[in-house]
């Protein structure tokens, strides 16, 4: 009840400032989009009725609101600094997406655009974002999430009818061709704490890069690979013992997560075996998750298979396997997959579990929170990935590819308007969908006050690899899994040679084929 109580309050204050912001801006279109109209300035208008009509007075009362607005936060239902004048004239923004049925956490039309209030805190939130966009720029914001052909038709003919597209991740090598901006070519302030830094960071490639990845890029925030438990389980052992302390100790590792195990298994049935069943006789699990988990072991580590040359934007992809953590790490992995009491199950499997409370901890995206929602009486804690050990002393988190972004194609040929949307559409979402995205996960899926601090550190330690989202290095992805979970670490050094090669091969080609693309739109 208390999940529910507190996405009804999020809701209920999106729909409110929705709402206040409505009844501030009128109903005119024409008369909201002006300077003169914005928030800043209705403010001003109230402050000067006060006042008598001399000029005196009215100095008084401008300085007074300049010095407000000076100290004030802007809380995006005001236009952005330096974006005052800006007026889109009634243009249609217009972006293809993705629309998975099957798990909404993958759709990122949800993000775009929503047709109206629905009670989800986000939706609502990007209903606002756009409303918000609408009176003070003078624009509309519209998804196409049909499948793609009308986008597709739309660039063969340059009909210039779409601002953008979203894509997998797994096509992030293949955007990058003259279909496409380089997003570096735009006026646009990439430092910002709207943009990603670390997708910028890692994913630009001789200063070219052909994706964005904003606080407006809500996927790839909920694909990001993390560790959650059963409150109610945990404190049947371990009531006393603040397992976040650990955390922002540095000591939460996969040693520290064995020993959680040891002590929480229990073999309902005596068969000296400790599975998964869905009955009053089943087995107390320590730890649950897919197939998939080694992987995010292995990256818990700071590894990655693919990195740079530097962080800056003229930085390069480098085949990173032979790391020379990466042995000690997936021992250290090895090691925690085969304490009893650690089981690789399915998705569905680790979701049951974890809702019935036969298992103390399970790792899966962020996404799958969301999934819960309807689960009565479940006390979720969100936890980072741990660490292989606690002299690492850094979190490490990456986006699984699920993750989806924004490619803008080049049939759209105004740069200066691209770069004002660009730049308005991420300032705003951060400042008004962003934060009631953060306060779900923090206070909706999770039941504590410490699980919001975990949140902020893990989106805090997500970086990406190259090697993963585009696929370059699918083939050692899976051999990685397998070396782990059967514990054959000693092939781990051929193997990383091996596929060296054929990585490098591979980054080589990505790197002529962005050199030979014509920057000079």
């Amino acid at each position: 009840m208390l999940r529910k109580a507190l996405t009804i309050i999020i809701s209920v204050a999106m729909l409110m400032s929705v709402v206040l912001f409505a009844v501030s801006c009128g109903s005119s279109k024409t008369e909201t989009t002006t300077h003169n109209e914005t928030t800043e300035n209705v403010t001003t208008s109230k402050e000067t009725d006060k006042v008598t009509d001399t000029a005196t007075d009215a100095a008084t009362t401008e300085t007074t609101a300049e010095e407000t607005t000076e100290t004030s936060e802007p809380n995006g239902r005001e236009k952005m600094e330096g974006y005052e004048d800006v007026d889109f004239g009634g243009l249609t923004f217009l972006i293809n997406a993705t629309a998975v049925d099957i798990f909404k956490p993958w759709r990122d039309d949800y993000t775009i655009w929503v047709e109206n209030v629905t009670g989800n805190a986000v939706d609502d939130a990007v209903y606002e974002r756009n409303n918000v966009m609408k009176q003070l720029y003078n624009c509309e914001i519209a998804v196409d999430a049909s499948g793609g052909s009308a986008y597709q038709a739309s660039i063969a003919s340059g009909d210039q009818k779409y601002i953008g597209t979203t894509f997998a991740a797994w096509s992030i090598f293949s955007m990058a061709s003259d279909k496409y901006y380089n997003v570096l070519k735009f006026d646009i302030d990439y430092t910002q704490p709207w943009w990603d830094q670390n997708f910028f960071e890692d994913m630009t490639c001789d200063s070219k890069l052909f994706a964005l990845c904003g606080s407006f890029t809500l996927v790839p925030k909920k694909a990001v690979w993390i560790c959650y438990y059963n409150k109610d389980v945990y404190d049947t052992k371990f009531k006393d013992i603040d397992i976040y302390q650990i955390v922002r100790d540095y000591e939460w590792t996969f040693d520290k997560i064995s020993e959680f195990i040891e002590q929480i298994k229990y073999d309902a049935n005596g068969d000296s075996a400790y599975t998964f069943t869905d009955g009053a006789d089943a087995d107390i699990l320590g730890y649950m998750s897919t197939a998939h988990n080694p992987r995010y072991l292995y990256y818990a580590g700071g590894l990655k298979y693919v990195s740079k040359t530097s962080t800056s934007y003229d930085g390069y992809f480098v085949s990173t396997l032979n790391d020379p953590k990466a042995i000690d790490t997936m021992q250290a992995a090895a090691r925690l997959v085969k304490t009893e009491g650690y089981l690789s199950e399915g998705y569905t499997r680790c979701d049951t579990a974890v809702i019935n409370g036969t298992t103390l901890f399970v790792s899966n995206v962020m996404g799958q929170l969301e999934t819960y929602d309807n689960a009565e009486n479940l006390r979720i804690g969100i936890l980072p990935m741990p660490m292989p050990t606690a002299s690492q002393h850094h979190y490490y988190h990456l986006p699984d590819n699920h993750s989806t972004f924004l490619s803008i194609p080049t049939a759209y040929e105004n740069m200066d308007v691209i770069a004002q949307f660009l730049t308005l559409f991420a300032y705003h979402s951060y400042k008004i969908v962003y934060p009631a995205f953060i306060n779900t996960y923090k206070y909706t899926y999770a039941s504590d006050e410490e699980s919001g601090e975990m949140v902020d550190l893990i989106t805090n330690t997500v970086s990406y690899d190259p090697g993963y989202l585009s696929g370059v290095a699918a083939n050692f992805d899976g051999y990685v899994a397998t070396m782990i979970n059967d514990d054959k670490i000693g092939n781990y050094t051929s193997a990383a040679a091996r596929f060296t090669k054929s990585i490098d091969a591979d980054i080589a080609k990505y790197r002529d084929k962005i050199a030979a693309i014509d920057d000079n739109y």
